[in-house]
């Protein structure tokens, strides 16, 4: 009896196929999703916007330092969406105390 031979492969989907051969023979494919795709759990609303607001953070903080005027509005902008950001951070965090 000829031994089985299986191949894994990822897709331009982003799909993992495996196909399992006999021989020279493709018997079997099999495609799913890779565990990065499968359900997580939810995040509080608290941590999205502390998310948010870490990564504004860090747009401010990279074109504050630039010289042109394109970068001090992206560091403006950003400074501006902060601001927005911080009263709805403060009653989620009220909420979950």
């Amino acid at each position: 009896m000829t031994e089985l031979l299986v191949r894994e492969y990822k897709n331009e989907y982003g799909l993992k196929d495996r196909w399992t051969y006999r021989g020279n023979t493709l018997i079997k494919t099999e495609f799913s999703y890779p565990k990065e795709y499968k359900k997580r759990k939810p995040m509080s609303a608290k941590q999205e916007l502390f998310e948010q607001i870490a990564a504004q953070f860090a747009i401010l903080q990279e074109n504050n330092e630039g010289t042109t005027k394109a970068s001090q509005a992206r560091a403006r902008k950003a400074a501006g969406e902060i601001k927005k950001l911080i009263t709805p951070y403060k009653k989620a965090n009220m909420d979950e105390v």
